[in-house]
């Protein structure tokens, strides 16, 4: 199924109109399921499903390996993830899986207590060298990792490097979750060691998708948009680097994590 289809449209240019085609994003839908437990559901763009699924159980701390997946079985909008016997999951909802799915048990308080503490995050100790100059081209050819967006305008992207090989891995989706989860599911299903990856997205980073990158055990996370206030505090929780604002060999720099060094 593609990411995208075509309408007739009118398009205004100042008194002027023309009717045109015009190609738009698809929002599809996807169940996850944890052995046959509800888990979460999700507004996505179709397509890598599987990796949507594994990204989001990593980036939530439920599952803490690939390793510990038996099985994946994508049909009908429903993805089933199958553990090997013996596996331990986390226990409770992470912030991210609360803000896909919430339910009776979780209320305003709780969730506003959890981001202004920051959570049960873990704290990352990683150590990474990162040349301004790879951060500055990563912004700059961002675009060219989006090709739904180019035609459509309608999607997130996350791009995950690794330094100091500059191996990308990227994703896109009308969420700026899912394309974090999407990408991360990719990088794991390669073999990419996360820990020597940072990742830049488009979207806000707020303190879900900042939680998503310490459970990934990511070091650095950077954007073209802005930051939250709860997003720096889960990156200071966390011990990871915080960059927005990117724009034209500018941005601001929201944290700065013990083990990562730019220079």
């Amino acid at each position: 199924m593609k990411p995208y289809m075509k309408f007739s449209t009118t398009k205004y240019e100042g008194h002027e109109s023309t009717i045109c085609d015009d190609i738009v994003t698809i929002e599809s839908v996807l169940e996850l399921k944890l052995d046959d437990e509800f888990i979460a559901a999700f507004v996505c763009t179709p397509g890598q499903e599987k990796q949507l699924a594994i990204g989001y159980l990593l980036s939530s701390g439920i599952i803490s390996s690939i390793s510990d997946v038996e099985q994946v079985i994508y049909r009908n909008k429903l993805c089933n993830v199958t553990l090997k016997e013996g596996t331990t999951v986390r226990q409770g909802k992470g912030f991210s899986q609360i803000r896909r799915f919430v339910g009776t048990e979780c209320s305003a308080p709780e969730m506003l207590q959890e981001l202004r503490t920051g959570g049960d995050i873990p704290t990352i100790q990683i150590s990474l060298d990162i040349p301004l100059k790879t951060l500055y081209e990563t912004s700059a050819s961002l675009r060219d990792y989006q090709p739904i967006h180019q035609k459509t305008r309608g999607t997130h992207a996350a791009l995950l490097t690794k330094i100091p090989e500059n191996l990308r891995v990227s994703a896109e989706d009308i969420g700026r979750h899912s394309a974090v989860d999407k990408a991360i599911g990719l990088a794991i299903e390669s073999d990419v060691d996360l820990t020597k990856c940072f990742l830049f997205c488009t979207g806000r980073l707020t303190a879900d998708v900042v939680s998503k990158a310490a459970w990934a055990s990511i070091p650095l996370i950077a954007s073209h948009s802005v930051a939250t206030d709860a997003g720096v505090r889960y990156a200071k929780k966390a011990n990871i680097t915080l960059l927005a604002g990117f724009r034209h060999k500018r941005f601001w720099q929201y944290h700065d994590g013990a083990g990562v060094i730019i220079h």
